[in-house]
């Protein structure tokens, strides 16, 4: 009997400590993740440091995929099981439509930037997270909707709860920083990670929210360096 309620005891607990799918997944993005999310980019960021060039570079490179994204998070919205899953995806999709795309325009502005240079070419690495935003809307899958959104917004959320910004920072650095913080966008990050843990994936499912989730670490990685004149994008 003893011997009984201990093997149900430990089966238990091991259930009790079993990943969930998107911790599963940061831990497949290895050392990648811990790039994305203390990429100097960000310490400079917080720190008042990073010269207008790198933010502009940055700024108009991301604004370029705002559609597809947008595409994306609305298609998740519809595949969403039920309205209460669909709301708060809503209301955050609200949200890039206002705050974010008017801190983009605003600050394209408080650079100074030309229409050619808001206009500029999107960078490889632009393109290819635009692609893959774009299928993964495109597949009708909910799985990998969610992985993508899931890399798009948790290390979004993680670098910003990290950023610790000095005094005084212009308001052009500690908006971007502010959009990406708070109890708001936490529980925005806790919805879109909650709609990918419940789904009970099959192998093939799981082997593609994987493939759809390191593919974005990839393009974050990429993008981050892009932005600080590492590399040309290039994947």
């Amino acid at each position: 009997m003893q011997l009984h309620l201990a093997a149900a005891l430990a089966l238990m607990a091991s259930f009790a400590a079993a990943e969930t799918t998107t911790e599963w997944l940061r831990s497949e993005a290895g050392g990648d993740w811990t790039s994305i999310t203390t990429d100097p980019f960000v310490e400079q960021l917080a720190a008042g440091t990073l010269d207008n060039s790198t933010l502009a570079r940055y700024l108009v490179q991301d604004h370029k995929f705002v559609d597809a994204f947008m595409v994306l998070l609305a298609s998740m919205v519809a595949q969403a099981p039920t309205l209460d899953d669909r709301v708060p995806g809503a209301k955050f999709l609200g949200l890039i439509a206002g705050d974010e795309n008017s801190y983009f325009l605003r600050s394209f502005d408080a650079l100074g930037l030309s229409e050619a240079e808001i206009n500029a070419p999107p960078a490889p690495v632009t393109k290819r997270f635009d692609a893959l935003m774009r299928n993964a809307a495109a597949s009708g899958k909910l799985h990998e909707m969610l992985a993508v959104l899931v890399v798009a917004e948790w290390s979004y959320l993680t670098w910003g709860e990290a950023a610790k910004p000095v005094a005084g920072l212009s308001w052009l650095h500690l908006e971007w920083i502010d959009l990406h913080r708070g109890d708001y966008f936490a529980s925005v990050i806790a919805y879109l990670r909650a709609q990918l843990d419940k789904l009970e994936l099959t192998k093939r499912q799981r082997r593609e929210a994987r493939a759809a989730f390191l593919e974005a670490v990839a393009c974050e990685k990429a993008f981050w360096e892009m932005a600080r004149g590492v590399g040309d994008g290039e994947l």
